[in-house]
């Protein structure tokens, strides 16, 4: 018998029926029974008493029952009188509790709404509850802070008795007014999404208590006058205003908020694609039908009005499918129309190729299975879907795809519709660039980074078998070079007969990628063929331990405002010699190498390297996950200098972690410490409080001397086979400060060189000396960091400074009278500073030279010129000139003959006070008219010394 349908189509401008109001708030209050209802159906009955036991809740503040928190509390629910069930629940809490109602008490909660997906297709046990408890707009701050109070004590009760609840505040006169909406979810994107909120609660909530919307009075089509409407009901007394509750009219969309839902959608999309892909086409299918089509908060209204009363066929979600489903066939879309049928699939969760788990078929079963007979769906495609639980990697890989696909169109779409309709807020400019960011960072494919392939499409990845094995392991493949990946083999030998899982260049790229997308654990059985390398299980092991060390799965996930910073490096972990024993060819079976060369980068005798690769695994503050191997050439120069630019931004000096492992079988602890200190006194070297310094750090490796340094931002090195040719390159005038610094086990037992090198300071010219014997061992320092360093054939201390500081003080003269005015303004001179230095058993002293006696001499003055290609000095004293063209080399000789000939001349000591270069250095003077710098007067000064040193004794 075919049941006819009463249409209701009230018209207000011929008057107000109040008979038809009347029947149009009993058809929704029916409705909205009937889904209490199935909310009910779907629940445990332990559940299904907290939630018949919430508003007496609210009603009353009983110091026995759930959430008391004093007297002082707001309560009343308007309307509400509690029934035989709901006492009889509150009686299990305290047989003494009695119900009086107080008629003279004014409610303070208007009413108790839960909403999303409470008792829809998509419900079960496990959902959670959302509740909004619409308080009077009177309360003051203090009283809407203690009834937040009781609203988080009965969430704490409900959870601990078995449902997820969540309780939001809300006045609805505030909301109307576009106010107050942030606080309904901790999850808010930050762009305003007032409608669309309003449209979802107006199609999902399911009144508990209290006062009904207004809004189910308002006529389908006279939506777009619902101010008119609704002031007129209120003003003329056809509706009481206590029975009701306002939150206004959810007809117009703005454009700006369809942009921002469909912006946070796509964010939560990319860690849980399958719940956000129907809310995320919601917001592209309202920005291209909307105003001209319904949304599905009028939608559902328009059904009820039309006398629908199946709670299945006004499901939200139904309506949220059916909508979506329209849309994509009429645009053809056939792919993403069937994403979007796994995606509802999958939220409503009925595993359609299974038996049901009771007796009798849920109302949601049923509804789910007379809606999937339309799609034609094979058998293999529902058993497939319900086997979610273990899908693998290959699996997830092409629902991976999928889903990025579908990603990928919501984000153009989006960002071509913010830029038609000129939306130019924050929602558009800074929300986009942060989406497109987190795109890239999730699936963006580049060089050296390890690929997440499981961003929220399968519970877990886990193997139990699996076989890795070297490239030159196998016969069938072209190359001897990277690892196989197989799943499980029954032996060795059956590789050639099953598809590799996965081929990687590295070990540590494999062994990355299993951890990362968590498809090895401590339980995964794990076999290894290693062909001609010498890896062996117990490393794979001590390598994953490393990675779980540093790298705790799952991430924490990356805060929205993290994508507005370029990524930086958190935590970098080097393994050195993975795969290889640098010892074996350096030592016989059975024997072991005796040296007193220990280092680990110049090894024995002959100075072996034993670093032979870097696997650098690094993780960065996008949690993306990247690897880079070094294995030849120069590689730990290579490795070093990637790491420092890595590094070079302000803040990640600071913030990285690193850790460098080696699990070789000998020295492997060594060489992990050695390579870790030589990064850290780089890193220390460079970087002072995480600001790069212009600095040069000079490390022994083997034979050889590199420098490394950095220039413009980029860090270079360099090698040299020599220390003559080491120490003449960190002795040439530079045009900035570059101070130098030693690795700490180079020139290791040249302890004055280290110490003396910690104590550079920038625009200062600093000479440091030690006594030795009849000599001095001197270093001096200039003020770019520049060094020079020899012995000094003097004795007495006082005569060597003297004469040294003498010189450099004229040289410091002929500066300032050089420069020009406006340059001395700018400028000033640099300091020049003595200092005596010092070593006992277990300390070095620095002694600070403050005064320098003087002593009787005999001063000389040298002026160089160029002869071709050489640089010749003529000589002066008292007045006399001893030219190089006329005495050549014995201009010195021909001078101390003169003075000890003379009998007028005092015996005392030569001694060099002053040298005059010309005005441009042979090299092409760099540093413009003066292009001779400090440490050049200082090697013409030592020259100097030397040859009147030999002439004295």
């Amino acid at each position: 018998m075919t049941v006819l349908k009463k249409v209701l189509k009230p018209d207000f401008s011929d008057g107000v029926d109040r008979k038809l109001l009347k029947q149009i708030r009993d058809r929704f209050l029916q409705v909205n029974a009937d889904r209490l209802q199935k909310t009910h159906d779907g629940l445990s009955a332990r559940q299904q008493d907290i939630l018949r036991l919430l508003p007496l809740l609210y009603q009353v503040n009983h110091p026995l029952l759930p959430g008391y928190s004093g007297q002082d509390i707001p309560r009343g629910v308007a309307g509400y009188q509690p029934d035989k069930t709901t006492l009889h629940i509150a009686k299990g809490f305290s047989q003494t509790f009695k119900f009086r109602a107080d008629k003279r008490h004014q409610p303070h909660i208007r009413s108790l709404f839960i909403m999303g997906s409470t008792g829809t297709l998509a419900h079960s046990e496990t959902s959670d509850v959302d509740m909004w408890l619409c308080h009077d707009a009177g309360l003051s701050s203090q009283q809407r802070e203690t009834l937040q109070n009781k609203a988080r004590a009965i969430d704490a009760w409900a959870n601990e008795s078995g449902l997820e609840l969540h309780t939001f505040l809300m006045d609805a006169e505030a909301f109307r007014r576009g106010e107050s909406t942030n606080e309904l979810d901790a999850e808010s994107s930050g762009s305003a999404q007032h409608y669309l909120l309003l449209d979802e609660f107006y199609r999902t909530a399911i009144l508990l208590a209290g006062c009904y919307p207004l809004w189910w009075l308002v006529p389908p089509d006279q939506e777009s006058n619902y101010e008119a409407l609704t002031e007129l009901l209120l003003a003329k007394r056809f509706v009481p205003e206590k029975e009701v509750i306002d939150f206004g009219s959810a007809g117009h969309i703005p454009k700006s908020e369809l942009v921002g839902a469909g912006l946070w959608q796509l964010y939560k999309g990319l860690d849980a694609p399958y719940k956000s892909v129907l809310k995320l086409l919601l917001a592209e299918v309202y920005a291209q039908e909307l105003p001209q089509a319904p949304s599905l908060s009028v939608a559902f209204k328009q059904a009820v009005y039309a006398d629908e009363r199946s709670v299945e066929a006004l499901d939200p979600y139904l309506l949220v499918y059916r909508r979506l489903e329209h849309y994509l066939q009429t645009s053809g879309a056939l792919k993403r129309l069937d994403l979007v049928r796994k995606s509802f699939y999958l939220k409503v969760n009925k595993k359609l190729s299974r038996a049901p788990s009771q007796r009798r078929a849920s109302w949601q079963r049923l509804c789910l299975a007379g809606i999937c007979e339309e799609w034609y769906w094979p058998d293999s495609k529902f058993r497939y879907l319900d086997d979610r639980m273990n899908w693998k990697v290959d699996q997830v890989i092409q629902e991976r795809k999928e889903v990025f696909a579908e990603l990928s169109h919501s984000y153009r779409f989006l960002s071509q519709y913010a830029r038609e309709h000129q939306i130019t807020s924050t929602i558009t400019s800074e929300d986009l660039s942060l989406l497109g960011r987190k795109l890239y960072a999730t699936f963006q494919k580049k060089a050296g980074k390890i690929d997440r392939i499981n961003p929220g499409i399968a519970p877990n990845l886990w193997e139990e078998n699996l076989a890795l094995h070297h490239a030159s392991s196998s016969a069938i493949h072209a190359s001897n070079h990277g690892w196989l990946l197989y799943r499980d083999l029954t032996s060795a030998s059956d590789a050639a007969y099953h598809p590799t899982l996965k081929k990687a260049s590295s070990l540590i790229e494999m062994l990355a990628w299993l951890y990362f997308n968590g498809m090895i654990t401590r339980a995964t059985r794990l076999s290894l063929v290693p062909g001609d390398t010498d890896a062996s299980i117990y490393e794979i092991k001590a390598l994953l331990q490393m990675m779980a060390r540093h790298i705790t799965l799952p991430l924490q996930p990356v805060p929205q405002q993290q994508y507005l910073r370029a990524p930086v490096p958190v935590d970098i972990v080097l393994f050195i010699n993975v795969g290889i024993d640098p010892m074996q060819k350096l030592v016989e079976p059975g024997m072991h190498r005796l040296s007193d060369r220990t280092d680990a980068l110049g090894y024995s005798a002959q100075r072996h390297n034993l670093v032979k690769s870097i696997d650098q695994l690094t993780l960065n503050s996008w949690n993306e996950l990247s690897v880079h191997r070094f294995e030849k050439g120069e590689l730990l120069l290579q490795a070093l200098q990637a790491y420092l630019q890595l590094i070079a931004h302000k803040s990640a000096a600071l913030q990285h972690r690193i850790g460098v492992y080696c699990f070789c079988s000998q020295r492997g602890e060594v060489i992990a410490t050695r390579v870790k200190h030589l990064f850290e006194d780089a890193r220390e070297a460079f970087f002072i409080d995480g600001r790069l310094s212009a600095r040069r750090f000079v490390i022994e490796i083997e034979d050889l001397f590199y420098v490394l340094s950095c220039e413009e931002g980029s860090f270079r090195f360099k090698a040299y086979e020599s220390e003559e040719r080491l120490f003449a390159v960190l002795g040439q005038r530079r045009s900035r400060f570059s101070g130098i610094v030693f690795d700490r086990y180079s020139m290791i037992h040249d302890l004055f060189l280290h110490r003396v090198l910690e104590q550079n300071q920038s625009g200062k010219i600093q000479v440091f000396y030690r006594p030795e014997g009849s000599v001095i061992d001197v270093m001096v320092l200039d003020e770019s960091g520049s060094m020079y360093r020899y012995l000094s054939p003097q004795s007495s201390e006082n005569f060597f400074c003297q004469g040294l500081n003498n010189m450099l003080q004229r040289m410091l003269e002929k500066r300032q009278l050089s420069a020009s005015l406006e340059d001395w303004v700018e400028a000033s001179l640099p300091q020049v500073s003595f200092t005596r230095v010092k070593f006992g058993q277990e300390t070095v002293r620095f002694q600070l030279v403050k005064e320098i006696p003087p002593v009787a001499v005999h001063e000389l003055s040298a002026t160089a010129y160029h002869d071709e290609d050489t640089l010749r000095f003529d000589v002066h004293c008292q007045g006399h000139e001893f030219s190089f063209y006329d005495y050549g080399e014995r201009q010195l000789q021909a001078l101390w003959h003169k003075l000890h000939n003379d009998p007028l001349s005092e015996k005392r000591p030569l001694q060099l006070v002053d040298i005059h270069f010309p005005e441009h250095n042979l090299d092409g003077g760099e540093f413009g008219q003066d292009s001779y710098g400090t440490l050049d007067y200082v090697r013409a000064y030592q020259a100097f010394e030397n040859r009147i040193s030999a002439l004295e004794d």
